[in-house]
């Protein structure tokens, strides 16, 4: 999937088992990104885990960072990098870095969570 002009692109899947919600981001976040907090809300609304796969993203403001400390506070939260340079540095200077596990890939991050038991799937 292109993304030219480094606009943002937002892909939201629901996983069943382990029950988790995931957005992948590509290009820039920022309090310009149309529909970025309606993709949150909407993942948060099921209750499961979120995962955000940030390791397309090139920019990540402060409007990302709110929404992910908001979720935080709902939800188990689960970073996929790597981060960028610039939104790590956000992190580590804000004192958010220490608050999100960031796993290598996708599948580690979906192996992190607690699978439903046999026959409970969500």
């Amino acid at each position: 999937m292109e993304n030219p002009g480094g606009n943002l692109v937002v892909i939201s899947v629901p996983f069943r088992n382990p029950a988790a919600h995931v957005l992948v981001l590509r290009g820039r976040a920022d309090g310009q990104a149309v529909g970025l907090e309606a993709h949150f809300d909407h993942a948060l609304a099921g209750g499961a885990p979120l995962i955000v796969d940030l390791a397309a993203l090139t920019f990540g403001d402060s409007t990302l960072l709110r929404l992910l400390l908001a979720a935080r506070a709902q939800c188990q939260v689960l970073l996929v990098g790597p981060l960028g340079p610039a939104f790590e540095r956000r992190l580590a200077t804000t004192g958010a870095a220490g608050l999100f596990a960031v796993a290598p890939t996708l599948a580690a991050a979906l192996a992190a969570l607690p699978s439903a038991p046999d026959g409970l799937e969500a």
